[in-house]
């Protein structure tokens, strides 16, 4: 029996009005082997040109297509003729028939709008057995307690955290798992059905303890969120890597490209490993003066540890970027603050700063080329976007040292962790490798 011809697509992310900038581009996804009919209705498309459509043969990812819309219709042979160009890419859509329960903890901040599309999402996922623990990070309002509680799903549950800061909240979302592989997403973003089975999926193997996804853009809407989406690299690869202290393929700037490993939206770590590490520093992510870095922090650490991270772009999170250049402009100050601040941890970590002086000169060339070519618009309309963005994310970087010592003297601890206290008896049991003996660390 053949398979039914597909004639609407739904967009990932929609309601939110035409496209403000000739750069927009609406986003779906589409199946290889699924037929579609010549014309193909793009469901709230209107002002729409183009579409960016996600090619997935079953669960697995083989890349991303342009093709034009008219009218709100896109043309179904065009479809098929741009997916046959795509590399092949085996589909790997068996799944393990002992998946483990899993912790999904999601940190937020006074956004119960966006908590709540992500918190939906979470529930529609295809998954066994999973909590969702929302942290509700020194929030100055009771809306997203309300929301959890009028949902009335054991699955889900609110706890508090009074530290300002994604990194503090995410090591009391720790704290309040009850499982021991504990999954991390933000409030921005919309997670795939599938997202975490394809997640989960590597840390099957014991030496894996972090495992990251790909996070393509929701939306493009705006300029502000065309120019974002140029200047990340979290959808730019869609070939499964992974990366082990030992294996000296990954470049000269290895463990510290840090670009390759992903992002705090989409990543999965070992309960037992993250306490053994410490937790995340407190000093660096959203909330802290640092405003960012937690994350990049967090995936050298459990490398330079002896653990290996997988990035599996099969585990999918749609990201919303911010959609005017006020935010965005904010945004970019904030990563170029988080990495000036990890950075001058990397300095004076005894451990690290020789590993990163050995790479001195390859990171100062890596950061120029980074700064320049993010600065290289790659169409005229988002040129205002992408400068203004540029010099924000450079006076962040300048600012960064200042950050951390100011978080620091606020108490800041990079390893808030120091003990096993917190395993359970079973984790104890099997406790994993250490981290390399460091001081100093600021």
């Amino acid at each position: 029996m053949e398979a039914e011809q597909i004639d609407t697509l739904a967009p990932v992310l929609g309601g939110d009005g035409p496209p403000t900038t000739e750069d927009g581009r609406w986003i779906g996804e589409v199946q290889l082997s699924q037929p579609y009919a010549d014309t193909v209705k793009a469901l709230d498309s209107d002002g729409y040109q183009q579409a960016r459509l996600l090619v997935r043969n079953g669960r697995t990812v083989l890349g991303f297509i342009e093709v034009g819309i008219d009218d709100g219709v896109i043309l179904g042979r065009e479809v098929c003729r741009e997916m046959s160009r795509l590399p092949e890419r085996a589909a790997h859509d068996s799944v393990p028939a002992d998946l483990p329960p899993v912790s999904v903890v999601l940190c937020t901040r006074d956004r119960t709008a966006a908590a709540t599309r992500a918190v939906e999402s979470l529930l529609a996922m295809d998954y066994p057995q999973f909590e969702v623990v929302v942290v509700d990070n020194a929030a100055t309002t009771l809306d997203t307690w309300r929301y959890v509680d009028s949902l009335a799903d054991p699955r889900v549950r609110a706890i508090h955290a009074s530290v300002p800061g994604l990194a503090a909240a995410r090591n009391r979302g720790l704290e309040a798992a009850t499982h021991a592989i504990v999954a991390f997403t933000d409030d921005d973003v919309v997670v795939d059905r599938y997202w975490l089975e394809r997640l989960v999926a590597p840390l099957s193997d014991p030496a894996v303890a972090c495992v990251t996804g790909l996070v393509p853009a929701a939306q493009l809407r705006t300029a502000a969120q065309c120019t974002f989406e140029q200047r990340v690299r979290w959808a730019n690869s869609l070939e499964r890597r992974e990366y082990r202290r030992d294996d000296p393929s990954h470049g000269k700037l290895f463990p510290f490209r840090v670009g390759d490993y992903g992002t705090g939206a989409n990543f999965a770590v070992r309960r037992s490993v993250a306490f053994a590490l410490g937790g995340f520093d407190e000093a660096l992510g959203a909330g802290s003066p640092a405003k960012g870095g937690e994350d990049i922090d967090w995936f050298v650490r459990t490398i330079v540890a002896g653990h290996t991270l997988v990035f599996e772009p099969d585990a999918i999170t749609w990201h919303q970027h911010r959609d005017d250049d006020d935010a965005l402009s904010a945004q970019a100050h904030g990563y170029g603050l988080g990495l000036g601040a990890w950075l001058t941890k990397i300095a004076f970590d005894r451990d690290l700063a020789p590993l990163a002086l050995a790479r001195a000169g390859s990171a100062v060339a890596h950061l120029v080329t980074s700064f320049y070519g993010r600065a290289k618009p790659r169409s005229a309309p988002s040129v205002p976007s992408v400068t203004g963005a540029a010099r924000a994310e450079f006076s962040g970087l300048i600012a960064g040292p200042r950050a951390l010592l100011t978080a620091r003297s606020q108490g800041r601890k990079p390893k808030p962790f120091r003990h096993f206290g917190h395993l359970t008896a079973s984790e104890r049991a099997a406790p994993p490798k250490p981290e390399p003996s460091g001081g100093g660390t600021p």
